[in-house]
């Protein structure tokens, strides 16, 4: 019970077994005549081990027995009244813990220097579409978004790519991954499976169903490739994002891409540019000037196109044109008529015409023609792309470029194929 009712209970009782003495100092006897003997004022209850340790006429074995056993038996109590407290607190504690983790194991911040940190030793782990990015820092600080996209034999491209964005970007960047599996030892990229991604967005039906020769890379379809489709559906599955870069697997970066990306595709109007790439003069590549039924495929009026290897995207336009849809239906009437022989960069050049801002030429060099080109030289270049089928992990056109940002567990890989070759 409370300190306060027990005290007052315990006067209570000793006022009522002195009321003899009550009745006589209310009878009107002088209190001065009143000695210590007249009147025995009882103690309160919880006062009974301190008489017995110190009484008026001095200790006494039994009572120094008897108090030692009260007051030993009162720690005791006291004891295991704050162990069982901190136990069933522990407890408590531990099971919300547990349940905080499980209700948000999917929300994952990665983007501050801190996040990373805490990350580090975390999974990549699957990421649900459509979560709301906090990324811990200043409110009128967007973070970049970056996209990439690959099959198993260009992700060791993916990674390097990354780690070349991160040793040069001076602020937040969040990169998204579109694949078969997680990236491996980087917990900070967000992994969306690209089976999910098939079904839920419909990805088949962009695919180039006509013919195509093979590339070098072991059967693989460049039109039935999966993953070349993805950056047609960034705007479902990234849908709180405004502005993001798609950038090809086979590539490193050596400038800084929150610089550029903020300074590109900027103001309200809905019906500008929904991309920013490099100009590249002529008619998109890939087009057939006949149709499968020999009917003569009318101009399409494009004369400046570009390259969708490298591209910046403003989501919020892109969506308010319906880009998306526009790409679809024209990738399926492809499919009926065969417009073009590739795979994703005609229906996107198609679809966008000239209504693109433009990027500097070295926001996407092609290392292929690098040595060749005499406006530009490889010091100048800020985007190295391994466009074609001859890549840096294959040792072709300047792999020392690409090298440096290999981590040791592929180069173990590279080494032990070049070894068994």
């Amino acid at each position: 019970e409370p300190l306060s009712t027990i005290m007052e209970s315990d006067t209570s009782f000793c006022k009522s077994d002195n009321a003899a003495e009550h009745e006589h100092l209310s009878s009107g006897s002088s209190a001065a005549a009143l000695n210590d003997d007249d009147v025995e004022v009882k103690k309160p209850g919880y006062f009974f081990a301190i008489n017995l340790w110190f009484p008026e006429e001095g200790p006494s074995p039994p009572s120094v027995a008897a108090g030692a056993v009260v007051l030993v038996g009162a720690a005791i109590g006291v004891a295991s009244r704050f162990m069982y407290d901190g136990f069933h607190a522990a407890a408590s504690y531990s099971l919300s813990k547990d349940s905080t983790t499980k209700n948000n194991r999917d929300i994952i911040r990665t983007t501050s220097a801190g996040a990373l940190r805490r990350l580090s030793s975390a999974k990549s782990r699957s990421t649900e579409e459509g979560d709301d990015y906090d990324y811990g820092g200043d409110d009128n600080e967007e973070p970049i978004h970056m996209v990439y996209s690959s099959d198993a034999q260009t992700v060791i491209g993916t990674k390097a790519s990354i780690r070349s964005v991160r040793a040069h970007a001076s602020g937040h960047v969040i990169f998204h991954f579109i694949g078969d599996e997680p990236l491996q030892n980087m917990p900070y990229v967000r992994f969306y499976p690209i089976s999910k991604l098939k079904h839920k967005y419909k990805l088949d039906e962009f695919i180039n169903t006509h013919s195509r020769h093979k590339t070098e890379r072991e059967n693989v379809n460049l039109n039935r490739n999966l993953p070349n489709y993805v950056r047609f559906v960034m705007d479902l599955f990234l849908p709180h994002v405004k502005k993001a870069m798609w950038i090809d697997s086979d590539t490193v970066v050596k400038c800084d891409v929150v610089e550029m990306a903020r300074n590109v595709l900027n103001g309200p109007d809905d019906n500008g540019p929904a991309i920013a790439a490099i100009p590249v003069e002529g008619k998109p590549k890939g087009l057939y000037e006949k149709d499968k039924y020999r009917n003569p495929i009318p101009d399409w009026g494009i004369e400046t196109s570009f390259n969708a290897g490298v591209y910046f995207v403003n989501l919020d336009r892109w969506r308010a044109q319906g880009l998306t849809e526009k790409i679809r239906q024209l990738a399926l009437k492809n499919r009926e008529y065969r417009y073009w022989r590739m795979g994703s960069q005609p229906p996107l050049a198609l679809t966008i015409g000239e209504n693109f801002e433009h990027l500097p030429l070295t926001w996407n060099v092609k290392m292929k023609t690098i040595d060749e080109r005499e406006d530009m030289s490889l010091e100048d270049a800020c985007v190295y792309h391994w466009s074609g089928p001859s890549k840096p992990w294959d040792g072709f056109q300047h792999p020392e470029e690409w090298y440096p940002y290999v981590d040791e567990s592929d180069k173990e890989m590279l080494d032990s194929e070049e070894s068994n070759a």
